[in-house]
């Protein structure tokens, strides 16, 4: 070509560095891309890349445009634009100026060169740049293809370039089309209608013109038609069809421009009438009619309203003519695709208008009847001007009324909404489906049309059924017909049709029809949501009936896929089935439960029981607490079924297996009596967790059916009486655990003192979280009535405390060097821990507490004793066995864990461990040198955390004005020193104090001279102006508390040890409470909310500190003491797991009576769980009112006159057993 560059040493060198782009040498293909980035930055590669592309071999080229579009997308892509600041998307550097030059002197020399069609690759290139900037800046190439297009009117045969014009300008329009911003749009729309003009009129005079009668035989197409007509005709159509769905607007309002449609449906149907003959091989012909009809769906998509005006039986007609003698699969797919667009359409098959013409009927002639729409006298509107005028008419004598939308606001995403045009658009829509349905009934009607789809297109090929029936039990759908999704997409209803498909399914003998009979089946399926509420009984029955005869009689290649329609659509009904009566669920189960217990071995038969799990547990989900169960709970059938379902659960088939375990556990315990053992049967599972290439599935399957069944229990309930939990439940699940927790061999060391050590938390990486909810969840239902548990069990259970500790504990394998392994496992890990060891303060009772490090190997019996350096804690959990755990891990883990930033669930979970920790080993815990430090981290933190809560009133959200507002003063007149706070605190202030206040009541309780001096040493850090912000926010987070009394008791009894601390090194310290309620703009309010009096002292403004504390108990006594609930704690709603499955962990009974005993208990040397609620909550409430006497008796010490006497002030008002205890204490303090 003269337009291209010769030959020169840079084309050479460029061709190379292509070559080697694709060497196989690694090195070399690395250099070769190296260095063409590098030539990128030259002004003049991306023309050299074309010079290389013609001036080289078949490969170069390929390689050549590759690098082109590459280079373009690097250089002025939207990435390299956004990267460059201040860079204009539109602008043109000298690149790729050169490169457009480039294209357009090489499309030049095209349309010169008659023999040489333009490469694909090329045109690619240029639709990649026209995208931006066609045709405003490059008004060269545009000028050029349009006198091409224009020459081409006047040629008298067709030339290569024609097709060459029209095949650049196909794809640099489609590319166009793609835009979205409205701007673009506008361009896309102007530039389509300056090329509509010429291209119809090419179109016509192409097609038109040479077959104006509208007809042609085959030997005439053969003689006359050439390749290069076809691939011209191809083009053209496609480019006309894409300026009508996507740029060409209002094209239902131009008459024009719908005659020219008209001609392209019956060019359609020439074509179609082509395929039916010799010609039907011909390759270019079927792009051609593939092209026609995927046009003809484009239109139903993109521009529906056109058949209002244009007869969609054009262009149907052609495609029903085909379907009935087709053979080519592609056509005849592309012709189902316009059938499921026609159905889906909003527009042509409005759901509003539809029902008026879907006319049934029931003769016994159906198919044969030809029925029309049942609107005879419906006005078909030529125009939309004729339309548009009956509109406006109606809507004048209809005084203005509208009618509201029955579609969507934007049915076209490139042309807005239909919406602009009014009521208009509802009466084409409704004219547009009645010439839809015009066109079926002209046919037959539905029942015709569903019968000929399903006797031609809904039967499968018997070699991709029997590719199909390879697996053992196939799960997946079988191949799907052609006529599938058509059926889908049609929604049929109504009864004649439920009728026609139940008789046909009844009639049809499966020995001798087996395909006929499969295509009903498959028919009745798709169809079944939309006609379920026509079926009766009768139905039902019948149809059932029906399956029970095909799959006693039947025993061919064919029996899977017949078991797998059955059991597809008797799962179908069980997803409804509680809308049925109960003679029919009852023959639904017997008709399950025969296919469950069949006998034999043969492939049918085993596919007869897997199948026909998963409707057998979708019917029991949804029935199981139905009366008609009872049939087997009376019989054989369960044993049965039992046997069965375990011998499924060995199939490698996930969901079948999972279905199987789920419902052979459930039956166990569903129908485990005392005359009806069989719960036992549970080991029938665990036996079927073996090692093999189905283990994960079924440890998965085992673990998601455990949790779903703790996930069950009636917590409240079982916390009163724990018997209701089964038995062989609880074994199977430990039993589950033991088998999927990893324990290996070990040496005999002091990290476990077992010859066994912890390898891995799961089998499974996978399954690990699921593993650790389903460990937590079984120390809290472990009964505490140990002597009604399995002794065996509970010995393996508790001798994997001591090998998790270590696991977790190992200082070698953790997230970065010098971590424990704790911090790189899930934090659910450390609650397992925490759970074991309140198991191990239950079993232990009150000897826990009392225990006294020993020295050397003590006897063990006395629980805590040294071994090498550490201290141990022996359990002995039964009379012959004792477990044995180190303290000084525990500590370590805690330590490790209370390094985390706070908010880390990680460090929630060390401050739960710490306070188990120090709820059982106190005194013990408070000689550590390491766990004390990080105890004043927390106190410091606790202290930091309650004066930053108080809230000045003049910074008061609207929220918390409502308040009121508090102060501590010393009790004289009103100064202006005093420093008034929002009498509340938040949620976030109060949960995050709560998870401290059972560390810090042990610790002042334990050891009070380390927590004294602890509490004195941060106080003196400077950080606190004063101690009223904290006393105050800690005695509003007991108000807040209100979902727990006895960490609201905890807060006050944190609030007696502070202060009496603070008092006994402190002096002048503010010890009135003044409060102002929101409502009273004074002092002088008589009384508070709860009728005390505001100024119960006489001398003195405020209420004693003491008194104020005494109050804050008064309305909790109350809730309890006079109440009969059996339980004596806060039962909080469990969470949902973040990001699993809608299991919950379940609240701990064990966990929070020990955390509420050990926020409340002077001492923890009691047996917790052998006092009733009331009794627990009493001790609480004395051990509360104790340290209030103890805090007033400090501060008379400290020189408060008549202590004793103002903090009895309100004593008259007091609960009548607040009253008894407090005189107990107080006199016991005397």
């Amino acid at each position: 070509m003269s337009q291209l560059s010769a030959p020169s040493p840079e084309h050479a060198l460029v061709a190379e560095l292509l070559s080697n782009s694709v060497a196989a040498d690694a090195r070399v293909r690395e250099e070769a891309y190296a260095r063409i980035v590098e030539l990128e930055s030259r002004p003049t590669f991306l023309a050299t890349l074309i010079d290389v592309a013609y001036l080289g071999d078949a490969q170069i080229s390929k390689l050549a445009f590759i690098c082109a579009k590459n280079a373009l997308a690097r250089l002025r892509g939207f990435a390299a634009i956004r990267a460059a600041s201040g860079v204009d998307v539109d602008s043109i550097d000298p690149a790729l100026n050169n490169l457009m030059a480039k294209l357009l002197s090489v499309f030049e020399a095209h349309l010169k060169d008659e023999t040489k069609v333009i490469g694909k690759d090329f045109a690619l290139l240029v639709r990649k740049i026209s995208r931006r900037y066609y045709p405003q800046n490059w008004i060269p190439m545009h000028d050029l293809l349009v006198r091409g297009v224009e020459a081409a009117l006047s040629d008298a045969v067709t030339s290569t370039r024609t097709f060459n014009c029209i095949f650049l300008l196909y794809h640099i329009f489609k590319e166009k089309s793609t835009l979205r911003l409205m701007r673009d749009r506008n361009d896309v729309a102007n530039l389509a209608e300056v090329l509509y003009p010429l291209v119809s009129r090419l179109w016509i005079k192409h097609w038109l013109e040479r077959w104006s009668s509208g007809s042609l035989d085959a030997s005439q197409f053969a003689s006359v038609i050439s390749n290069v007509d076809l691939e011209l005709s191809r083009y053209l159509d496609s480019l006309l069809i894409i300026l009508y769905t996507r740029g060409l607007r209002n094209v239902y309002q131009r008459t024009e421009l719908l005659e020219i449609l008209k001609l392209i449906w019956v060019k359609m149907k020439l074509h179609m009438f082509l395929l039916q003959s010799e010609l039907s091989s011909n390759a270019q012909l079927q792009k051609n009619s593939r092209r026609l009809i995927r046009g003809f769906a484009e239109m139903l998509d993109k521009e529906p309203m056109i058949f209002a005006f244009v007869d969609p039986s054009l262009a149907l007609n052609p495609i029903f003519d085909y379907l009935a003698v087709g053979t080519v699969d592609a056509v005849i797919s592309q012709c189902m695709e316009v059938l499921c667009t026609a159905f889906k359409s909003p527009v042509v098959n409005n759901d509003r208008y539809m029902h008026q013409f879907y006319a049934l009927h029931g003769e016994s002639d159906g198919l044969r009847t030809l029925r029309k729409p049942r609107e005879a006298n419906f006005t078909v509107c030529a125009t939309f001007d004729e339309m548009k005028s009956q509109c406006e008419l109606a809507a004048s004598c209809t005084k203005g009324g509208s009618v509201t939308s029955s579609f969507k606001k934007a049915l076209s995403p490139m042309k807005g909404s239909y919406n602009a045009v009014g009521n208009v658009a509802e009466n084409m829509s409704r004219q547009a489906t009645f010439l839809f349905w015009e066109c079926i009934y002209a046919r037959g009607g539905v029942l015709q049309l569903l019968d000929f789809l399903r006797d031609k297109y809904l039967t499968l090929d018997p070699e991709a059924i029997a590719e199909w029936s390879e697996e053992t039990v196939p799960l997946d759908s079988p191949p799907q017909a052609p006529a599938q999704p058509v059926i889908e997409a049609m929604k049929v209803t109504g009864l004649p049709i439920l009728n026609w498909v139940a008789e046909s399914i009844v009639g049809v003998d499966c020995r001798t029809n087996f395909p006929q009979l499969d295509s009903y089946l498959l028919l009745y399926s798709i169809a079944y949501p939309s006609i379920a509420n026509y079926h009766t009984s009768k139905h039902y029955l019948t149809i059932l009936g029906a399956f029970k005869k095909a799959l006693s009689e039947f025993d061919a290649p064919m029996a899977k896929l017949l078991i797998y329609r059955c059991s597809g659509i008797v799962n179908a009904w069980a997803e409804r089935v509680n809308l049925f009566e109960e003679q029919t669920k009852r023959e639904i189960l017997h008709y399950l439960v025969s296919c469950l217990c069949c006998e034999g071995d043969s492939i049918a038969l085993i596919n007869l029981r897997a199948q026909h799990v998963v409707p057998f547990h979708c019917l029991y989900s949804k029935t199981v607490d139905e009366p008609f169960w009872d049939v087997l709970r009376q019989g054989t059938n369960a044993q049965r079924i039992m046997a069965s379902l375990a011998t499924i659960a060995k199939l490698n088939a996930p969901v079948i297996q999972h279905r199987s375990i789920d419902l052979l556990c459930k039956m166990c315990l569903e129908f485990d009596t005392e005359l009806n053992n069989f719960g036992h049967q549970l080991s029938d599972v665990l036996a079927v967790l073996s090692d093999g290439p189905g283990d994960l599935q079924l440890s998965a399957s085992l673990l998601q059916t455990s949790l779903g069944f703790l996930n069950s229990i009636h917590w409240r309930r079982f916390y009163v009486e724990e018997s209701t939990l089964n038995s062989h439940l609880l074994r199977f699940l430990f039993h589950l655990l033991f088998r999927t927790v990893v324990v290996g061999p070990a040496t005999n060391d002091k990290a476990t003192t077992s010859c066994q050590r912890l390898l891995s938390l799961c089998k499974y990486a996978e399954l690990e979280e699921d593993l650790l909810m389903l460990w937590i969840c079984l120390l809290r239902v472990l009964p505490r009535t140990v002597d009604t548990v399995d002794q065996e069990m509970l010995n393996n259970a508790l001798s994997l405390f001591p090998l998790l500790i270590a696991y977790l504990a190992d200082g070698d394998h953790g997230g970065a060097p010098g971590e424990m392994r704790v911090s790189s496992v899930s934090p659910i890990a450390l609650d397992v821990v925490i759970d074991y060891l309140a198991v191990a303060l239950d079993l232990s009772k009150f000897q826990l507490s009392g225990a006294r490090p020993a020295t050397g190997m003590a006897d063990p019996s006395v629980g805590i004793y040294e071994s090498s350096g550490e201290m141990w804690f022996q359990l002995r959990a039964t009379a012959s066995h004792s477990v044995a755990f180190s303290l000084y891990q525990l500590q370590q883990l805690s330590v490790e864990t209370l390094k985390r930033p706070d908010g880390d669930p990680l460090r929630q979970g060390g401050l739960r461990l710490l306070s188990m920790l120090t709820c059982g080993f106190g005194t013990f815990c408070m000689s550590s040198a390491n766990l004390l430090f990080h105890m004043h981290d927390i106190l410091l933190q606790f202290l930091v955390t309650l004066n930053e809560a108080a809230i000045l009133p003049e910074n008061a959200p609207q929220e918390y004005q409502r308040s009121g507002v508090v102060c501590l003063k010393n009790g004289s007149g009103v100064e202006s020193a005093c420093m008034w706070q929002v009498a509340t605190v938040s949620s976030e202030v109060a949960n995050k104090v709560s998870s401290v206040i059972p560390v810090i009541c042990r610790w002042g309780f334990d050891a009070p001279a380390s927590f004294s001096e602890a509490v004195i040493r941060v106080l003196g850090s400077g950080r606190f102006s004063s101690m009223d912000a904290i006393i105050l926010s800690l005695l509003h987070v007991s108000k807040k508390l209100v979902n727990n009394a006895y960490l609201r008791l905890g807060a006050l009894v944190c609030c007696c040890l502070l202060v009496s601390t603070v008092a006994s090194h402190y002096s002048g310290f503010n010890l009135f409470v003044l409060n102002r309620e929101a409502h009273s703009q004074s002092n002088g309010s008589e009384s508070d909310k709860d009728g005390f009096s505001n100024n119960p002292h006489s001398d003195v403004q405020g209420v004693y500190l003491p008194c104020y504390l005494l109050r804050l108990v008064h309305p909790v006594a109350p809730l309890y003491l006079d109440a009969k609930r059996a339980f004596c704690f806060s039962t909080m709603k469990a969470p949902l797991m973040e990001g699993g499955p809608t299991y919950v962990l379940p609240p701990s009974k064990r966990l929070h009576i020990f955390t509420n005993v050990s926020a409340t208990y002077q001492s923890t040397n009691l047996p917790v769980f052998d006092l009733s609620p009331q009794e627990l909550f009493l001790g609480a409430l004395k051990s509360t009112i104790s340290c209030i006497v103890s805090l007033s008796r400090t501060l008379s010490n400290r020189g408060v006159t008549r202590s004793a006497e103002l903090m009895l002030a309100d004593g008259a008002r007091l609960h009548a057993k607040l009253r008894e205890i407090l005189e107990g204490c107080t006199n016991g303090a005397n």
